[in-house]
């Protein structure tokens, strides 16, 4: 994708600043035309939860305990594969979903409700 490589920065929400994690997500289905929150956590609250096994190319991923945030959902990624999405880690790239780091802090994934 587009950003593939450029530099992670908190609060960071489009091309000009370059983007943090829920940024990222917010930008790209802003894109499509889809409207979402601006914090992780918000955009877990936006969306109808379900297994990861149940997820589809798209839908969000969402992960806990990756840094003291103050609340629950921490982090959130582009589900790509079963074992792959795109977020915007440091840098903004594609990471494996099955890596012991990504499994130990998974929630699930989520789903814009329509």
């Amino acid at each position: 994708l587009k950003y593939q490589g450029w530099k992670y920065v908190y609060g960071g929400s489009n091309p000009n600043t370059s983007f943090d994690c829920s940024g990222l997500t917010q930008w790209c289905y802003g894109k499509a035309g889809i409207s979402l929150p601006r914090t992780a956590q918000a955009q877990y609250d936006a969306t109808q939860h379900l297994p990861l096994s149940q997820a589809k190319a798209g839908d969000l991923v969402f992960f806990h305990s990756t840094y003291n945030a103050g609340s629950y959902v921490t982090h959130v990624g582009i589900l790509v594969s079963p074992t792959q999405m795109y977020h915007a880690g440091d840098p903004i790239g594609y990471a494996d979903l099955s890596s012991s780091y990504w499994q130990q802090h998974l929630i699930g994934a989520g789903r814009v409700k329509q």
